[in-house]
């Protein structure tokens, strides 16, 4: 029998099981119960598993240690005190014109007029480890004239990505891109990349490239993928462009500098973003949301599925986690953990239809395999009221997302509008959307929400009902919009750009 083995072997046994049945366990004796009680490693299985984050096996502090971090991570949300803060300056030469980055405690500016990138750490610790960097304008390629297209930066990996192209006499029709791979704290090529340039395909740039920097790229990396999008005009002999279209090009930069992964089929009359959802899933998103699998980078990404969305949602723009590790603030800087990425939410925004969707990524993890090599279609009403929140729109407001939770500014009650329909007073919401906070929820730490909401689409006039679960904390305080002209969540921190 199992329990006249040794505690310890027991113990043993149950770390080979998921965390539900563990806890499934410790409900069916008292002796099983004992024995998970007094088991810091099966209670940090249970709490790793009931968060919905993944081990990191490079972990060197100890696991009570861990089981800590994690139940104050549980706690951290609840503690949403905007009256203490503190200001940081932003250098003048960021204030205009500039893409922001926030993630893992550091900020990248980058300015793409000046062609000019600062990163910096945001209020470090003493004993925290940090990178500073600080690329003057002209100074982020090591080639002459290069057009600087995008830059992407991970703290976590210490990775900097730059796409760049370079232009010569017979222009649009000779013009070669890259992407440059470079550590953080260095100009160093990174350690971990199969070679310091990744190679474009050769497709012809806009001229104006301020415009295509800042309306018609993006430059995105998760784990092992980088990915490019990019507005592609097609011209004919004489070098009048003639079409466009969009086209998207994908990287498993630790193992090859050229890729054969790409997707230009793209509908070149509507704007389109996109996402990844862990190393092996692809989200686009246009007038509809295609899943691809890209789990084999020798091949041509798969169709898995089509996501439809309610009629007239327009202009559909993708906002990620900003994070997907969670790294402790202890002095020694081991601990650290990964979100799930079927438990994460994205947030879609469409300004056509003044909307705001969160979505939960679970829906994009089932199998949708067809033997037959058709991707399934699947209609809103099928798959998006229960796995998605939809909230109006408030320009000039911003949503802010890491793992599963949300924040968002709203309107406060009997808040005026002035004449441009922006509202004289808002407050923060920040709504966790994982079954673990809904699961946990006690009354007087914030409200649970799973009441169905409608909203209206400005566009067809039609309701959109909705009713994913989550439990939500809202601001005592209240902010002008100019307070809050970008939002981004950090791990349990909020910063807010004024």
């Amino acid at each position: 029998e199992l329990l006249s083995l040794p505690d310890e072997l027991i113990v043993n046994i149950l770390t080979f099981l998921p965390w539900q049945d563990i806890l499934r366990c410790a409900t069916l004796c008292k002796a099983l119960r004992e024995i998970y009680m007094s088991s810091i490693e099966l209670q940090y299985i249970t709490e790793l598993g009931s968060q919905h984050l993944l081990p990191d096996s490079n972990n060197r502090i100890s696991v009570s240690e861990l089981l800590q971090l994690l139940r104050d991570n549980a706690r951290a949300w609840f503690e949403f005190d905007l009256h203490s803060f503190e200001t940081i300056s932003i250098p003048d030469e960021f204030h205009l014109f500039t893409a922001t980055y926030i993630t893992n405690g550091h900020a990248c500016f980058w300015n793409p007029s000046l062609d000019s990138v600062r990163i910096l750490p945001i209020l470090p610790q003493a004993s925290q480890q940090t990178i500073k960097r600080d690329f003057s304008p002209g100074s982020l390629c090591g080639v002459a004239n290069p057009s600087n297209i995008d830059v992407f930066m991970d703290p976590v990996q210490n990775l900097l990505a730059i796409a760049y192209s370079i232009e010569d006499a017979e222009y649009p029709f000779d013009e070669v891109s890259y992407i440059d791979l470079l550590t953080l704290d260095g100009d160093d090529t990174h350690p971990q990349a199969a070679g310091r340039t990744l190679f474009m395909l050769d497709l012809w740039l806009p001229r104006s490239r301020e415009d295509f920097a800042t309306r018609w790229s993006k430059l995105e990396g998760f784990g092992r993928h980088i990915a490019f999008l990019r507005f592609q005009p097609l011209f004919d002999t004489t070098g009048s462009s003639f079409a466009s279209q969009w086209w998207l090009q994908i990287w498993d930069w630790q193992h090859s500098t050229s890729s054969n992964v790409s997707i230009v089929d793209l509908d070149s009359d509507r704007s389109t973003d996109f996402c990844f959802l862990g190393n092996d899933r692809f989200l686009i998103t246009s007038y509809d949301l295609k899943l691809y699998s890209i789990e084999d980078m020798s091949q041509s990404p798969q169709l898995l599925a089509c996501f439809l969305l309610p009629a007239s949602v327009l202009d559909l723009q993708c906002f990620t986690p900003t994070s997907d590790i969670a790294r402790s603030s202890h002095p020694r800087m081991q601990a650290q953990w990964i979100s799930d990425p079927e438990h994460r939410v994205i947030s879609l925004v469409s300004h056509s239809s003044d909307l705001d969707f969160i979505i939960s990524s679970k829906i994009f993890f089932d199998d949708y395999f067809n033997p037959n090599g058709m991707s399934a279609m699947i209609p809103w009403m099928s798959w998006g009221p229960s796995n998605a929140r939809i909230f109006l729109h408030h320009f000039p407001c911003r949503l802010g997302v890491n793992g599963s939770r949300a924040l968002a500014a709203f309107p406060a009650a009997g808040a005026t509008q002035d004449s441009n329909l922006v509202y004289s007073e808002y407050r923060l919401h920040l709504m966790d959307f994982s079954p673990s906070a809904v699961r946990r929820h006690q009354l007087g730490l914030g409200r649970l929400v799973d009441e169905l909401s409608t909203v209206e689409n400005c566009q067809s006039g039609a309701y959109l009902t909705t009713s994913l679960p989550y439990v939500e904390v809202v601001s005592d305080r209240t902010f002008s919009w100019r307070e809050f002209a970008e939002i981004w969540l950090d791990k349990d921190k909020i910063y807010l750009f004024k």
